[in-house]
């Protein structure tokens, strides 16, 4: 099994941590990866695609075009990235003036694409059956003391037409994973709502939307031990905005918030004080105590 690794810019800039979870995570699920050399922002699925929708289509394939030449799929461990990715990938297998557009440019810089290359998300490879039975045989330390609420986020699973990527309405996936880890899933009403890290013009919504998820959280009659992402960007907003929320409104906002793929190092018998948790706004004090019990 082996696929080009985007890595894209979130990541590896801002939060090298995760990073390394997931390539610990992959080697020990025997997952192989050769390096997008030369590749580029995805980019930003939001802005630059809202500013001109070419220049996003274009700079996207560029990057496929780089898996192609390397007779791979793509493998993403950011969300943002899924969907710019694996958009441009449909868009342009049904817009043949866009593909010929995109390759109108390409071909200035010597490259070409050809749309053979699908594009991955590593939830969408982890939540298979197959690949769920291997780390259910590699689970070193099972999460059974551990109670997770799971956030999909946005750009995991919608616009569904295009990610094609679990139920945009009663998603599975993450919580299917967290459940084989021996995590208790937590049901609760904001599960699937926005983090709000996009709406930078108004941050109050951003805030709004924070407060109001962690605040549910916090009501629960079970104690939340942390929140689970598949994306940076909504690891990031409710990390930074919940210490912020707690500081300004007097809330105890403290539940922490990690990437999927650190909770899976912890099972798979990765040393926790390698794993960067402590690097966050909300310490995972309290966690990391239960997991070394």
């Amino acid at each position: 099994m082996e696929y080009a690794l985007y890595l894209g810019c979130t990541i590896p800039l801002r939060f090298p941590h995760f990073e390394y979870a997931f390539r610990e995570v992959a080697n020990i699920l025997d997952i192989q990866f050769k390096e997008m050399k030369g590749s580029s922002c995805c980019p930003d699925p939001v802005a630059t695609q809202s500013l001109n929708i070419d220049t996003w289509l274009t700079l996207a394939a560029r990057n496929l075009a780089i898996a192609e030449k390397m007779g791979l799929d793509v493998m993403t461990i950011c969300s943002g990235c899924f969907e710019t990715l694996k958009t441009t990938h449909v868009l342009l297998k049904e817009n043949n003036e866009a593909f010929d557009r995109v390759n109108l440019v390409l071909t200035k810089i010597g490259y070409e694409y050809k749309g053979t290359s699908k594009v991955t998300h590593f939830t969408e490879l982890f939540s298979q059956e197959a690949m769920l039975e291997k780390i259910k045989n590699v689970i070193l330390r099972p999460l059974d003391d551990l109670n997770v609420a799971a956030h999909y986020g946005c750009h995991l699973i919608r616009p569904s037409k295009i990610m094609q990527f679990d139920d945009p309405e009663r998603p599975e996936s993450i919580d299917t994973i967290l459940k084989v880890l021996g995590a208790n899933t937590i049901k609760f009403a904001s599960k699937l709502e926005c983090c709000g890290y996009c709406a930078r013009l108004n941050e109050d919504i951003g805030f709004k939307l924070v407060e109001e998820k962690m605040s549910e959280l916090n009501k629960l009659e079970l104690e939340v031990d942390a929140m689970v992402a598949v994306c940076p960007a909504c690891v990031s907003q409710y990390d930074r905005k919940e210490k912020l929320l707690s500081r300004k409104t007097g809330k105890e906002l403290d539940i922490p918030i990690l990437f999927l793929p650190e909770l899976m190092a912890i099972a798979f018998g990765i040393e926790i004080d390698k794993l960067g948790l402590k690097n966050r706004s909300v310490k995972p004090m309290k966690l990391i105590e239960k997991l070394k019990t």
